[in-house]
């Protein structure tokens, strides 16, 4: 089962991209787009995970006697 999208891009110049380079690697702009955004949110879920990772590394400096220095 497919999921449609409809979008109006604004840029006729992203178009132009987006076909010539479904045609450069012999593809549909439909598997470009597809490609483009799973990449994009891969980044963004790695990116996610890295500072949920740093949080802890950070704990240790959480102490309450340095709420004065918080406000600076």
């Amino acid at each position: 089962m497919g999921t449609r999208i409809s979008t109006d891009l604004g840029d006729a110049r992203l178009v132009k991209l987006l076909k010539a380079e479904a045609n450069e690697r012999d593809t549909s702009i439909k598997d470009v787009l597809v490609r483009a955004l799973e990449s994009y949110f891969a980044d963004r879920l790695e990116t996610k995970a890295l500072a949920k990772i740093a949080e802890s590394s950070f704990s240790e400096w959480d102490d309450p006697r340095d709420a004065d220095y918080d406000t600076l």
